[in-house]
Parts: C-alpha cells; sequence; structure tokens
C-alpha cells in the first residue's frame, strides 16, 4: 500500500490549527477548471479521496475548507456535483433542511473531504435525524474549529465522521418538500401499520393515522399541490385526494365539510376542509395518508407527530 508521505499529514494538523486560529478560508469566485482557486480545491478533494481509498484514519486524513458564494442558478445537487464532493457533505456543513431551500446568495463551506459534518448542537429537524444517525455509525470522527462561511469571526465547531453517507430517512427528508401537520392540534388515537381493528377486532392493515380533534376543526394541505378527487366511500366518508409537486399524494378522511374544489391548485396550510366522523368511524376524526406511487407511507415520516401523541 502506498504510504503518504508525513509532511503531508504534517500539513493537515497544520491547516486545521491555522483554520482554529481564524485564517481566512479561500474564496472560490465560480466553480470552473480555468478558476486557479477553484483547481486548487478539486485537487484537494482527490488528495483527500485518494487517502480514503488508502484507509487511512481520521486522525490523518487531508481535510481543507474552502468558501463559494451560491448563485442564483445554483442548486445543493449542482454544486455538489461540480465539486465532486456529495451533497450529504454540503447539507451537513452548511444547515441546508430542503432540497427547495433558496440558496441564492448563501456563503457555502466546501470540504475537501466526503464525510457528514455535525455540528456541536443540533438544532434543526435535519441535523437531529443526522445527529440520531450518528451514533449508529461506526465510522472513527474528529472534531474540529472552523470559521463560520458567513461570518469568519465566529466560530464554529463539528464532528466529522469521514466517508459517511445520509440513511434513506434522512434523504427522503431532504428531498420532500416541508410536509406541515394537517391540524392545528390533535391527538393520535391510531398509528400505520397493523392494528387491531375497533370493529372487527381482528388484525387488520392500516394505511395512514388517525388524528382525533373536534368535529368542525380545519383540515389544512400538508403541502402545495393540486385537488385530484374529492369523494365519497363506505370507508373514508367525505374525503380529499392531493397530489404533490414531488409526486406524491395526501388522503383526508371522514371529513364533514369539504372546502377545496376539484382539480384546484392549492398551497402548502390553506383549509381544504373540516374534521367529522363520516363514512366508518368511532369518532370525530382526521384519516390521514401519504402515498408515493399508489403505495401508502407512513406519514410519520413526513410530518412531525410527536406533539400529537396521546
Amino acid at each position: 500500500m502506498k504510504e503518504f508521505p508525513l509532511c503531508c499529514v504534517l500539513i493537515f494538523f497544520i491547516s486545521i490549527a491555522a483554520v482554529a486560529e481564524n485564517a481566512e478560508l479561500p474564496l472560490i469566485p465560480e466553480l470552473s477548471p480555468q478558476n486557479h482557486i477553484f483547481q486548487q480545491y478539486s485537487d484537494d478533494v482527490l488528495y483527500a479521496r485518494k487517502a480514503l481509498a488508502a484507509g487511512k484514519t481520521a486522525r490523518e486524513l487531508p481535510l481543507q475548507f474552502y468558501r463559494y458564494r451560491a448563485r442564483k442558478e445554483d442548486t445543493v445537487i449542482r454544486i455538489a456535483a461540480r465539486c465532486s464532493i456529495p451533497y450529504d457533505a454540503l447539507i451537513t456543513l452548511n444547515g441546508i433542511e430542503s432540497v427547495k431551500t433558496d440558496i441564492s446568495g448563501k456563503m457555502f463551506l466546501l470540504p475537501t473531504l466526503p464525510a457528514l459534518y455535525l455540528p456541536e448542537k443540533a438544532v434543526s429537524d435535519i441535523e437531529k435525524l443526522t445527529e440520531a444517525l450518528s451514533k449508529k455509525l461506526k465510522t472513527e470522527s474528529f472534531s474540529i474549529t472552523l470559521p463560520s462561511a458567513a461570518n469568519p469571526e465566529k466560530k464554529i465547531r463539528v464532528e466529522c465522521f469521514p466517508n459517511a453517507m445520509l440513511d434513506s430517512t434522512v434523504r427522503s427528508f431532504f428531498f420532500v418538500p416541508f410536509y406541515r401537520f394537517p391540524l392545528q392540534h390533535a391527538v393520535v388515537t391510531s398509528d400505520f401499520g397493523m392494528r387491531k381493528s375497533p370493529f372487527t377486532g381482528k388484525s387488520t392493515y392500516h394505511a395512514g393515522i388517525d388524528l382525533a380533534a373536534p368535529t368542525g376543526s380545519p383540515v389544512y394541505a400538508c403541502a402545495s399541490g393540486t385537488i385530484i378527487e374529492i369523494a365519497y366511500s363506505n370507508i373514508y366518508g367525505n374525503y380529499i385526494l392531493l397530489r404533490h409537486d414531488d409526486g406524491r399524494e395526501s388522503l383526508y378522511g371522514h371529513l364533514s365539510k369539504v372546502r377545496a374544489r376539484l382539480y384546484e391548485k392549492v398551497k402548502s396550510g390553506i383549509v381544504i376542509g373540516y374534521v367529522g366522523s363520516t363514512g366508518l368511524s368511532t369518532g370525530p376524526h382526521l384519516h390521514f395518508e401519504v402515498r408515493e406511487q399508489g403505495k401508502a407511507k407512513n406519514p410519520s415520516l413526513f410530518i412531525d407527530t410527536k406533539k400529537a401523541k396521546s
């Protein structure tokens, strides 16, 4: 196995020390091979990848940071592709909540090492999900203090997990639009999955969650989209099916009254109906489903149900 020169390892530790002392990070003006600073960054990324492939330990891995201000046409995915760095690294290091987040004009920190970067204190939902994931990782990690991209005088401390990637749950959270809770106040009375039927007592599959709330409580669109179905069934009672911009669908059942119109385009948070007990129901509640390619998905992966637990 090819060994890396000792001087290279020393350069890594010197660079980390310089960062901690508020050294100004190099600013990449454009993500173009013709730009010499971007070319240097690309060389550093290649060197870091070779070190990973050589099986270097976390403390031996070369790590540098650069800055880049996102342009109007930029997306996180585009920046990641241009930089040959996983978007996992960019969103965890820069606190990007969603692929829908407007990043135009944002100053980014660009790492040269593919990794997950967890802030000292997880604040956002995606940071909390990444923090939970990090506890399951077997990857050796190390801490680093560096200047904030937006304010070099402000220091941030992150934990680096070399070559680690986000799992499917966190990636799904990043790529879906912001799904909001469909009621202002509610209690989850029945979860997604197999359950004992309140009518037959037998084990049956529940394709959504039941949210108990007073009759007449406003029901909100969980995300923007188009109303593709308004109907009545013996099971769902009065229900609405809403197709979202990402291709997923959400269903709202047992409504006392429908406020939306068929084929109406609605925005997230718009009142589309009211809680009721129509159809096969034990009392006033909202039956809420999320579907992906026609298959029911656990709504708890898309909306925060913790505050609605009984």
